[in-house]
C-alpha cells in the first residue's frame, strides 16, 4: 500500500533543516566535548607554556567540586583531576569555607594567568542550569546551550502533537528520544526531508514501543562501551 502525506500537516522545509542542523550540531558537540580526558592540574600550566591552550574555563566552586577545563580547540578538551582540598570545608558543620576556597582557587588561576599568553581565553561559569544545557555546550560557545535546548524542546513538542508518525509509535519514539533519537525523528517524520512533499511513499514497517525500547537500551549499552 502506498500513502502519500499531505505536505500542510508539516512544518515548513526550511524550519525542519534548521532544527535538524542545530541538533546535529548539538549531538557532535555533547559527544566530543561532555566528558573530556582527565589529566592532573598541573599539566593545564606545562600546556599554557607550551602555547597549546586557547580557553580556560573553571567552575566558581572549583576546586570544592565543579570542573575546570580547558582547550586545545573548539572541540578538543582536557579535564583537571583534582584531589579535594580538606581545608574547604568545614569539619564540624560540613559547609564549603568561601574564605578557603579563594585561596586555593586564586593561588592555582595566579599560576595560569602568570603561564597564559594574553590571547588565551580564560572564563568563570556560575554553573550550568537547565537552560544551559549540557556543560558542553559551554566549552564550545556557551550561547549555543540555550539554543540547542530549545532545539530539544521542540523537537519533543512535535513528536508528542504530531498524530500517527510513520516509523515508529509515539512510544518508540519516546525511548529513542532519550537516547539521541530526537536527530532522527525530525529527519524521518512525517517524511523523509529527502522526499518530495506529494509523492506516494510506501508504508514502512512502525517500530512499536518495545522494540523502541530495546533499540534505546541498546544504543545506551553501545555508547557506554565506545566510553568505556
Amino acid at each position: 500500500m502506498r500513502v502519500v502525506i499531505p505536505a500542510r500537516d508539516d512544518i515548513p522545509y526550511a524550519v525542519r533543516v534548521a532544527l535538524l542542523f542545530v541538533l546535529a550540531l548539538s549531538t557532535v558537540v555533547v559527544h566530543i566535548n561532555q566528558a573530556p580526558p582527565l589529566r592532573p592540574a598541573a599539566e593545564l600550566v606545562s600546556d599554557l607554556r607550551a602555547g597549546e591552550v586557547t580557553k580556560v574555563v573553571y567552575d566558581r566552586n572549583w576546586p570544592a567540586y565543579g570542573t575546570l577545563t580547558w582547550s586545545h580547540g573548539p572541540l578538543s578538551w582536557s579535564q583537571a583531576r583534582f584531589d579535594q582540598p580538606d581545608d574547604v570545608w568545614d569539619p564540624r558543620t560540613t559547609r564549603l569555607v568561601p574564605e578557603a576556597l579563594e585561596r586555593r582557587q586564586e593561588a592555582f588561576l595566579a599560576q595560569v594567568r602568570a603561564a597564559a599568553d594574553p590571547s588565551v581565553e580564560i572564563v568563570r561559569t556560575e554553573g550550568f542550569g537547565a537552560l544551559a544545557g549540557s556543560p558542553a555546550y559551554g566549552r564550545w560557545w556557551e550561547p549555543f546551550g540555550p539554543v540547542a535546548v530549545a532545539a530539544e524542546i521542540l523537537a519533543w513538542l512535535l513528536m508528542l502533537a504530531r498524530p500517527n508518525p510513520r516509523y515508529a509509535s509515539r512510544w518508540a519514539w519516546f525511548w529513542m528520544f532519550l537516547t539521541g533519537g530526537s536527530l532522527l525523528y525530525v529527519l524521518l517524520e512525517p517524511r523523509p526531508l529527502w522526499r518530495d512533499p506529494y509523492e506516494a511513499l510506501p508504508a514502512p514497517v512502525k517500530i512499536d514501543g518495545t522494540r523502541g525500547f530495546a533499540i534505546a537500551v541498546a544504543l545506551l549499552f553501545g555508547l557506554a562501551m565506545v566510553n568505556a
